[in-house]
Parts: structure tokens; sequence; C-alpha cells
């Protein structure tokens, strides 16, 4: 951790040193690839004095993660860890629209025991970004606004449920390909892409693309009506590569978001419903064996912001993804959800994460609050069950084909605090409470009866 106090007396002495209003700069190359909101104070263009056309930017997050009663197999006891994430970026805007945009990420954790869990939190000194954009203010007179995205790139679309640039999660997912967008000011906008990609390593800068794994797709957002903004998207997927006993995923996903906007006095919602069908290749006994794949995910919310101090929003969701009946069979139903991120409704994930939208059904209510325009924080509760006993619970290495240990995977409990004292600095902290159902007391190699604690505090700069 010396390094670390190292990089965070730096940061803190040059912020300090700058003045807190520094100019953001103009619309970022990837501002509208990205729901994320990279136009944060530039303290350290200002610093430097760079001109206007050039944008500096760097992010630094240091988390503290703790973890017992672990639920994957294998693993100790109790686990810490610090996973850094750190972010440079560098953009040039050109003449005529042209823009560029570099982005280096360094992620990695210290402190990990042999035992512990990393899964996809280490990789080295990689590109997250690296493309060439061109901007058409007006397409032919028409006033549509035209863009496209050429290069390694991040994504987010829609809900972020299936594509997403990760916040949570140390490490990001990258693209290599087009990205197209026509648009009409804020009322509607149509993007189009076809990327491969980029497969996490380890080592320093060897995030090529996986070549045989694609993605395409085409999502329609509308929102002149503000109690009713629809999206309606498709997603393609060619996965030749082999995972663990699927060696082939062939996968069309359809969906569609309904939402209202949650304001102070009155009613939101949100549903998305998705269907998944194609094939999915998978070794028995050796053999490959294709599967029909028809799949269905959908979630359901529905919110209310009270006129009250703190403006508490209080809201009721319901999350489905369907599971295999029978895996021995010649269908498969497990839903894939794809590229998407799962903190922002479902569990924190880091060195935790155990329920994916994969196999799952979960009721639950959550609680917003925001004392001050810098502080939120929120309290959620879930109850979580399998979709289909038999199926595996994904993404933890556990599962019971004969169904025996049922589909009951308990409740758990989330609190979650966030302050951003300046515009650089933003401190987070949460903890996770999850008691655990029967089936992990039933299901085979199940490495923990114990209820899991989960606790994090991050802190990142913006400069």
């Amino acid at each position: 951790m010396r390094r670390s106090g190292i990089v965070l007396g730096c940061w803190l002495g040059l912020a300090a040193t700058a003045h807190a209003e520094a100019e953001k700069p103009a619309e970022t190359a990837d501002a509208i690839l990205i729901k994320e909101d990279e136009a944060w104070p530039r303290i350290l263009h200002d610093a430097l004095n760079l001109p206007g056309w050039l944008d500096l930017g760097f992010e630094q997050r240091t988390r503290f993660e703790f973890l017992n009663g672990p639920f994957r197999p294998g693993e100790a006891e109790t686990q810490t860890q610090y996973p850094q994430r750190t972010r440079l970026r560098v953009g040039v805007n050109g003449p005529e629209g042209v823009r560029f945009l570099a982005e280096v990420q360094d992620s990695r954790t210290w402190d990990d025991g042999v035992h512990d869990f990393t899964g996809s939190e280490i990789d080295k000194v990689s590109l997250t970004q690296l493309f060439v954009s061109v901007t058409r203010p007006d397409v032919l007179g028409t006033g549509l606004r035209a863009d496209v995205h050429l290069g390694r790139m991040s994504l987010d679309f829609g809900s972020r449920r299936l594509i997403a640039r990760n916040s949570f999660r140390n490490t990001t997912n990258a693209f290599d390909g087009v990205h197209v967008q026509l648009a009409e000011a804020a009322n509607w906008r149509i993007r189009t892409f076809f990327v491969w990609t980029a497969n996490l390593n380890p080592a320093y800068f060897r995030d090529t693309n996986q070549g045989p794994q694609r993605l395409w797709g085409a999502y329609f957002e509308d929102r002149e009506i503000p109690w009713l903004n629809f999206e309606l998207y498709y997603f393609g997927l060619h996965d030749g590569l082999g995972s663990g006993s699927t060696t082939q995923r062939n996968y069309s996903t359809f969906g569609s978001r309904w939402l209202r906007a949650a304001k102070v006095g009155q009613l939101d919602y949100e549903l998305e419903p998705m269907y998944q069908v194609g094939q999915r290749t998978v070794l028995r006994s050796g053999v490959p064996v294709k599967l029909d794949q028809r799949a269905y995910a959908a979630h359901a919310e529905l919110g209310y912001t009270f006129d009250a101090a703190w403006t508490p929003r209080l809201a009721a969701q319901f999350d489905y993804a369907s599971g295999t009946a029978n895996p021995t069979g010649d269908g498969s139903e497990t839903f894939f959800q794809l590229f998407g991120a799962r903190r922002f409704d479902l569990v924190a994930t880091g060195i935790y994460g155990p329920f994916t939208r994969s196999n799952i059904l979960s009721p639950g209510g959550r609680l917003q609050v925001s004392p001050l325009p810098n502080w939120k924080g929120w309290l959620k509760v879930r109850y979580w069950r399998l979709a289909q006993a038999k199926d595996a619970f994904v993404g933890t290495g556990l599962s019971d084909p004969t169904g025996n240990a049922g589909r009951n995977l308990g409740t758990d409990l989330e609190l979650s605090v966030q302050w951003t004292p300046r515009p650089w600095i933003t401190l987070e902290t949460g903890y996770d409470h999850w008691w655990k159902g029967s089936y992990l007391d039933e299901v085979p190699q199940s490495p923990s009866t114990l209820d899991s604690n989960y606790f994090y505090f991050s802190v990142m700069f913006r400069v």
C-alpha cells in the first residue's frame, strides 16, 4: 500500500494547487458511447495550461474489499484485497468534427492470497479505448446528427444490462470495430455496431481481440414522450471459443425497454423483457452436441420519489432470467447476459458478485436517498431463487443435476453510501449481508454454509 499512499499524496497536492473551478472540456469523443460522465473537472489539464483542443484526464481508484463466508469452491474462508484501477485519457479535437481518443488503463490487485478470488480483476496496462471519430451535426441539411467511431472503444447500451462499460468491476470491457449513430437532438437516436471483443489478459498490453468472438447489433431509443421513453434493440453474438463445456454460441438477443424517469412527486417505472434464440454447442463425453437456445429474461420496477427531506425514492423490483429445466436434454434455456453490468440493480461484484442474470428469480425493494447534492445512498433487500433447480447456480461453480438441493438461495441486504466532497474526489463505502438459503446447505461442493459478509471502501480521484 506504500505505492497507493504516494499516488494519493501526489494527486492531493496537485488538486490543492489547481483552482477548483477548472473548465470542463467540450463533449468528449466517447460521450455518445457510454453513460458515464467523462467530462469531470480537468485539474491536470488546467495545471499544465494545455490548449482547448487537447484533452487530458487522469483517474485513480483504490478500493479495500473484505469477504467471509465464501460461496465458490476452493476459496479461502476470509478474503481481503486492494484492487486498484488507474486510467489515463488523451483526446484531440481536430477540424471538421474529427476527434481522437486514447485511454490506457491499469487494473491490478494487492494483498490477495493464493486461494482468494481474483476473477477478471487484473489487466495490467491495456488500451481500453483507441479510436477516431467523425461527427456531422447537420447531415445534408436535415438537422440530423451523425457519428462514426472506428477502433477500440467502450460501449453502453440502454439499461446496461446486456452491454456495458464496467464501473464497479476493476477491469473494463473493450471492443474493436465500428459504431455508427444517427440522432435528432435529444428526441431519438439509432445506433448500429459491429465489433470483436477484446480478451482481458493479466500480462502487459496483451488485450488482443478474440477473433471468433463477434458482437453486432442495432439499437433505437426514443425520448419524445416524457412518460413513455422507449427502446428497441437486437444484439447478435458468435462465440467460437471454448469456455468450460461450451464450445460455441450463436445467439440473437431481442429486447425492448419502457420507462419513465424518476422525478420528485411522481411514479416512475421500467419494464425490460429480453428474448434469446440460437444455438449452443456443448461437449458431452468429449462429443460436441448442438442445443437449440430458447431463453428469456426480464426486469420490472415501480418507484416513487417523495417530496420530502432527503428526496427518498422507494422502488419495488423484480428480475428473472430463465434456466434449463433438463441440462441433459436437447435444448438450452439458460439466459446469457452478454457483456452486461450487475452492480446497479443486482449485487456488488469485485471479489463478491454471487448473483448474475442467468437462471435466477429475484423480487426485492430499494430505498434511495440524497440528503445533500453531494451525498447519496441506498438500502436494498432481495430474495433469491434459482429459476430451475437442476441448472447451475451460474458464476459460482455450484450445481445439482438431481435438483434435490432445491431453489432457495436466500436473501441479501445491501447498504451503500457515496460522498463527493469535491468534483475531483469520490468516497464510497458499502456492506452486503447474504443470509444463505437451503440450497447452499445441500448442494455438493458448497464451500461454506455460513452467511456471507462483504464490505468495501473506495477512494477515487479524477483530475
